[in-house]
């Protein structure tokens, strides 16, 4: 049982399809259709599941889960907007700021202190993840 809605697996469904007409592929030539692959992909994000058991699961090859999970991500990103239009948005609904996850910039003007949860002062800029100063 997953824990979205039915329509959404439905609208991945019909994204699917729409790639496979593009990519001409044949009709009932996949092992799964497509509303069994987008249930495959929304049971892997929402889910965590290894690949070899969600493949298992669905009675298809490891091999194939794989390609069929790119796919889905494939066909999900294109309809993500870029970084361009993302910002563009957001200047036309006037948000002062945005954050851009992911990515530390670095910084040598950031000297400001934090106690941490053990108590001790630390740096508040200091990334450990790029063992530098920064922020994104």
């Amino acid at each position: 049982m997953l824990d979205v809605p039915r329509e959404l697996a439905q609208y991945l469904s019909r994204l699917l399809h729409a790639e496979r007409r593009r990519r001409g592929t044949r009709a009932n030539s996949r092992a799964l259709s497509c509303f069994r692959q987008a249930v495959l992909g929304l049971r892997w994000f929402r889910q965590a599941v290894d690949v070899t058991a969600l493949a298992r699961d669905h009675g298809i090859s490891r091999a194939t889960g794989y390609r069929y999970l790119d796919e889905i991500i494939e066909v999900l990103a294109d309809q993500a907007p870029d970084l361009h239009e993302a910002l563009e948005k957001a200047k036309a609904d006037g948000l002062a700021y945005v954050i851009l996850d992911g990515k530390i910039f670095s910084a040598d003007r950031c000297d400001e202190k934090t106690p941490s949860v053990k108590g001790k002062q630390i740096d508040l800029w200091y990334s450990g993840k790029a063992h530098e100063h920064g922020g994104n």
